[in-house]
């Protein structure tokens, strides 16, 4: 399989094409079941495959929502050591009329092994306390597993495209910044827009991602050539 393509076709039948141990980091932000569009049907059968191509050194990054995380959690657990649960409050939310509005995403790192990256980072908070706090160099709050600082997609962002669960770039970068360095391999493997690729070609990272729909395959790759 070719880094830096994305390819069109079924997440399952794509991943056999992939090396064992090739890819570093792997990126998933599957369809959540909550009938969105016709494309959203709920699925954890690609799990246990991205065990066989992830790096012994990898991470795999899976994006739930409060309705089906849970059971996620409970696949990844077979094959991966769970690092860590966290919320990206979105903080604008899918309206409801008898439940709270939901304006959480549930992101669940885990690694292949012990022996996994992690760059520590910045959240984009500034500190309101000096003292010690300031002494470090560093004006903002060590980032949490709770991030509150990356907007979503809106009506009026300048990166929105024509996709209905569009990921920022801010949010894209900050995670593959964390999860992976300069060159390794990332995988998308629920592509959509394309913001996992476009933002790994920004950080110097290489790429693959899989789309099942060509209408999304090509706002990607005109996204990721206008770079």
């Amino acid at each position: 399989m070719k880094i830096n393509t994305i390819y069109q076709g079924d997440c399952l039948e794509e991943m056999k094409k992939i090396d064992d141990n090739f890819i570093d980091l792997i990126i998933a932000d599957p369809p959540y079941g909550i009938k969105i569009d016709k494309w959203d049907i709920f699925s954890t059968e690609w799990i246990e495959e991205c065990y066989r191509i992830l790096k012994p050194t990898g991470n795999i990054c899976v994006f739930a929502g409060w309705s089906n995380v849970l059971e996620v959690r409970n696949v990844l657990l077979k094959y991966f050591k769970e690092r860590n649960w966290i919320i990206w409050d979105r903080i604008k939310g899918r309206g409801a009329k008898y439940n709270f509005i939901s304006t959480r995403e549930d992101i669940l790192w885990f690694s292949k092994s012990e022996n996994y990256t992690f760059n520590k980072t910045s959240s984009t908070i500034k500190k309101k306390t000096g003292g010690m706090g300031k002494k470090n160099g560093d004006e903002f709050r060590k980032l949490s597993n709770v991030w509150t600082d990356i907007s979503p997609i809106v009506p009026w962002s300048k990166e929105r495209v024509a996709h209905p669960t569009q990921k920022p770039l801010m949010l894209m970068e900050r995670i593959i910044k964390i999860f992976s360095n300069e060159n390794d391999i990332i995988l998308d493997l629920f592509s959509g827009s394309g913001s996992t690729s476009v933002a790994s070609k920004l950080l110097n990272r290489k790429y693959v991602g899989i789309e099942k729909e060509q209408e999304y395959v090509d706002i990607a790759n005109k996204r990721i050539n206008s770079i």
